[in-house]
């Protein structure tokens, strides 16, 4: 009997003592999640002017965020160490301690990353290729010995503070207590709707997540539920998409499927071409309509780009069809669906014809230049799909011209603007043949770094001097090297726009230019923001200028260009097509008469607007004049656009599974 109760009496002392150890190194990882979120949003709020004595609400939420994050993270392990630490007590410390610390160096590597990008990273990092990953590590300076041994060093110094662990004195019967009262405030936090983040936007909303929950919740539905792909098709009963244009649908089994009788909304602009004219488009990195043109609430620090567009067809409420990069070509070139990640990650692609390719078909030479590597994003497969002729990128520029500085590690993304328009100026192929000339800028790309940067700087001191430049909010300054970038890039077009004026067929040119995205690095005012770019068109021919303010999107541009062209200069074009876009709306004062998805980078599909109606992340919002939107409560409005919203992601997945965009 008594030696059964010696049995009894050690067991129960073993169980006492892994509990005690957990909770001993459980406290400190804790207490050091907590003071992570306390000194990102202390430390991120101050260096973007958000006040936390006004916002209150944004460290009560990132806090108790935390605190579910970690107390989750701890009865996961918890239940595991209960058995592991019985049967192999101190290995089954030593790699808790070292999964617990890089657990805290991964919530450290997220802090910084939202403070360097202002968006948190979520499920698109699944989304890319290695290279691609490599290569945007490379170019923030993150990848490099020091680094390395950086994150070596501070990976021994969190293990040596869980070590200290040992200290904290722990009774037995508290080892009991604390799992009990931490279960229950788990529950209370995953069931009880707190909403502490409701009535936040843009970056104070971000700033009151918790980075490594926002990850996590990212990563299971990447996984698990599989929200991006969900799939439930039928096809739509009605033809009412826009009072711009109604699409005429002919075949079920291609829903996007619609007579092509688009008309020209174009036309009546221009002076008569000497033959079809030449197309030349710039797509500016990062060009936000927040920070150039006319009202734009940052000031506009584009003077070249504002005086070109005085002559211009200019859209300031303009869309972007994605809020990143991986979606202009796709979007500007054909008003292509997204698929899972972005059109161009899709392989096969199904088949499609874009604005490219029916050009390409009636005997343009088009030609695509950008100064860095055209892998990335799979940009050179996209173009060659499409019958592009030249392709110029990173190799193949002249040896007189000098890649971009570097930065410390030796990586640069490749060659800045002015290097790019002037290569590409010099490649132009000598032909009869109507061409298509694509500029893609990169220097106003993270992490900012530019040819003449004192010069640009002070540049942008100069700006600061002037009363116009300023924001109640966004402290300018903050932002030097970015604002920079943006200077830096109107320079280049300016110079571009000089060189290609010497040239036989300028007069003969129309230019398109746009941005791919809003910057994020730039705190942005609303959930739409991102998106919001600016849109011009200019030639020499054109009649007259005029400023439309009515919202239009990249998806308008490809088709009402082809219009165009079909109904002035007899371009061949298919009967039947599948773009998404309507046609560009010309009216001076505000109104939206179109419908769109939009994707903000290559997992999350969350933003939806019908006409002057947008919902973002389960709310809806009014859409105003400049892209301004305010809440409104209306539960029938939102549950009418989120029904269109998922047909819309419906038939996005069936034509991209099935191969189903045409026949």
């Amino acid at each position: 009997m008594s030696q059964k109760t010696a049995i009894q009496s050690t067991f129960v002392s073993k169980i006492t003592s892994n509990l005690i150890k957990f909770w001993q190194i459980g406290v400190i990882f804790l207490f050091l999640q907590i003071t992570i979120s306390f000194c990102e949003v202390f430390l991120v709020g101050k260096a973007h002017d958000i006040s936390l004595l006004t916002h209150p609400i944004i460290l009560i939420s990132n806090v108790l965020q935390t605190l579910k994050w970690t107390l989750y993270t701890l009865g996961l392990f918890f239940i595991v160490q209960v058995f592991l630490g019985m049967v192999f007590p101190k290995l089954s410390y030593v790699l808790l301690k070292i999964v617990f610390s890089v657990l805290i160096l991964l919530a450290i590597g997220l802090v910084f990353y939202f403070s360097e990008t202002l968006v948190p990273l979520g499920a698109d990092v699944y989304t890319y290729s290695y290279d691609d990953i490599k290569e945007t590590v490379m170019a923030a300076g993150m990848f490099n010995l020091y680094t390395i041994i950086g994150l070596i060093v501070a990976l021994a110094v969190i293990y040596g503070v869980f070590s200290l662990g040992k200290f904290i004195s722990i009774k037995e019967k508290n080892a009991i207590i604390i799992p009990c009262v931490a279960f229950a405030i788990l529950v209370v936090l995953m069931i009880v709707p707190l909403n502490t983040s409701k009535g936040l936007t843009g970056l104070s909303q971000f700033l009151a997540e918790n980075k490594s929950y926002f990850l996590y919740q990212e990563s299971y539905d990447y996984f698990a539920t599989s929200e991006n792909i969900y799939f439930d098709f039928y096809l739509a009963t009605t033809n009412n998409d826009s009072h711009l244009f109604q699409k005429e649908y002919v075949d079920t089994q291609y829903p996007f499927l619609h007579k092509n009788n688009y008309p020209d909304v174009l036309g009546d602009f221009f002076e008569p071409f000497d033959g079809a004219p030449n197309l030349v488009f710039v797509i500016v990195e990062g060009l936000g309509k927040a920070y150039s043109g006319p009202d734009a609430y940052l000031g506009s620090w584009t003077p070249f780009l504002d005086s070109l567009g005085k002559q211009s067809l200019y859209w300031k409420n303009s869309l972007s069809s994605t809020g990143r990069t991986f979606g202009v070509l796709p979007g500007l070139f054909g008003g292509l669906p997204f698929g899972e990640h972005g059109f161009m990650e899709a392989n096969p692609y199904p088949k499609h014809r874009t604005m490219l390719s029916v050009l390409k078909d009636n005997d343009y030479q088009i030609n695509y230049f950008i100064g860095s590597d055209k892998h990335f994003d799979n940009a050179d497969v996209f173009m060659n799909y499409q019958g592009v002729d030249l392709i110029v990128d990173i190799d193949d520029f002249d040896k007189d011209f000098k890649k971009s500085p570097a930065e410390a590690n030796g990586f640069s993304w490749g060659y800045a603007d002015k290097e790019n328009f002037q290569n590409g100026l010099r490649k132009i192929p000598a032909t009869e043949k109507p061409q298509v000339n694509i500029f893609q800028t990169m220097s106003s790309h993270s992490p900012f770094v530019i040819p003449e940067q004192d010069y640009y700087n002070q540049k942008v001191t100069e700006f600061l001097e002037s009363k116009e430049y300023g924001h109640p909010t966004i402290k300018l300054r903050n932002y030097q090297k970015e604002l920079a970038s943006i200077l830096y890039v109107d320079d280049a077009i300016k110079d571009f726009f000089n060189a290609f004026k010497k040239r036989e067929d300028f007069d003969n040119t129309i230019f398109i230019i746009t941005g791919d995205h809003r910057l994020p690095e730039i705190p942005m005012s609303t959930l739409i923001d991102r998106f919001h770019v600016p849109l011009m068109i200019y030639s020499p021919k054109l009649k007259k200028a005029k400023n439309m303010a009515a919202l239009t999107t990249h998806f308008e541009v490809p088709t009402s260009l082809v219009a165009f062209l079909e109904k002035q200069y007899g371009l061949e074009t298919p009967k039947d097509v599948a773009w998404r876009g309507y046609v560009l709306d010309t009216a001076q004062s505000f109104q939206s008469n179109i419908k769109h998805a939009l994707m903000r980078n290559k997992y999350q599909f969350r933003d939806y607007f019908n006409g002057e109606y947008f919902i973002s992340d389960d709310a809806a919002y009014i859409i105003s004049d400049n892209l301004n939107i305010d809440p409104i409560n209306d539960p029938s409005v939102l549950k009418r656009l989120e029904s269109e919203f998922q047909q819309y992601k419906n038939e996005d997945s069936y034509v991209m599974k099935n191969n189903a965009i045409i026949p």
